[in-house]
């Protein structure tokens, strides 16, 4: 699984720019214009923009899991939930927008370029850093990129 760099975000690009608004998943409950949303919330996660959630992980997450799915062995499972506070209410899913997810994209490849990319812990897999961040971002969208198809 390739992570997010500047070699691969064309590609990843290119791949999300395939997926209409109103297209419907292989599995799970999300449009295409929620599930940009949702990728785009996640870098925006990463670089500190919306409120932390509270680390949720144990030493299976942290020490199995993590590695297994951050270099490519394991794939991310079908319908795992998004991470959120205990006992909140599941998320609204917001409609998101292939440009304002292509300037997050760079945002964070600059940050990552300049070493100023500081992401907070991983609600799961805890302090990765930020080329382990970098793996997820990238496993992250093939997930969802396979979940429609493309």
């Amino acid at each position: 699984m390739p992570k997010l760099t500047e070699a691969t975000k064309e590609q990843f690009i290119a791949r999300f720019a395939k997926i209409q608004p109103n297209a419907q998943p292989l599995w799970g409950k999300m449009t295409g214009a929620q599930m940009i949303g949702h990728v785009d919330d996640v870098l925006r996660y990463t670089l500190c923009e919306t409120p932390l959630v509270p680390f949720r992980g144990n030493f299976k997450f942290q020490y199995i899991f993590a590695p297994l799915l951050l270099n490519g062995i394991l794939k991310f499972p079908k319908n795992v939930q998004i991470p959120r506070s205990k006992g909140a209410p599941p998320l609204e899913m917001r409609d998101g927008d292939l440009e304002s997810f292509k300037k997050n994209i760079d945002r964070v490849l600059a940050e990552a370029r300049e070493g100023t990319f500081k992401p907070p812990h991983h609600p799961y897999f805890g302090n990765i850093g930020p080329d382990r961040w970098l793996k997820f971002h990238g496993a992250h969208f093939d997930h969802h990129l396979r979940q429609f198809g493309v």
